[in-house]
């Protein structure tokens, strides 16, 4: 199963925390084979009630809080975008949302630098 932008952002926050999956498990009584699951997109769509729980664990800012409440509603987001918003603290919810609803002929697609100043560009005219 490919991996998601959920997952991909869950598994960033808990690194940063440098929480193991259990250490997550006891903080916030979610299964830590569940909580894998989710970082490897193997599940998907977890209810709000479990994401509040995990975000309790991981201390996010608002930015990043809000970026993976998005991300649980949107299976689909590019996950290089993913890495490069939690990274960037200048790209708030909109500007994210923006970029990843953003769909692309053919398969190239710029990088995430290249579309987060375009959204941005196109945002503010």
């Amino acid at each position: 199963m490919p991996q998601t932008g959920l997952g991909v952002a869950l598994r960033m926050l808990r690194e940063r925390r440098t929480l193991s999956l259990r250490e997550v498990s006891q903080l916030s009584n979610v299964d830590h084979a569940y909580v894998h699951r989710l970082e490897t997109g193997e599940k998907t769509s977890p209810s709000e009630e479990l994401v509040g729980k995990l975000l309790k664990v991981f201390k996010p800012s608002q930015r990043e809080a809000d970026i993976v409440k998005w991300l649980s509603d949107h299976s689909d987001a590019d996950l290089d975008l993913v890495t490069f918003a939690l990274d960037d603290e200048t790209v708030g919810i909109e500007l994210f949302s923006a970029a990843a609803g953003i769909r692309h002929r053919g398969t190239a697609r710029p990088d995430p630098a290249t579309l987060i100043a375009r959204v941005r560009k196109a945002l503010e005219e």
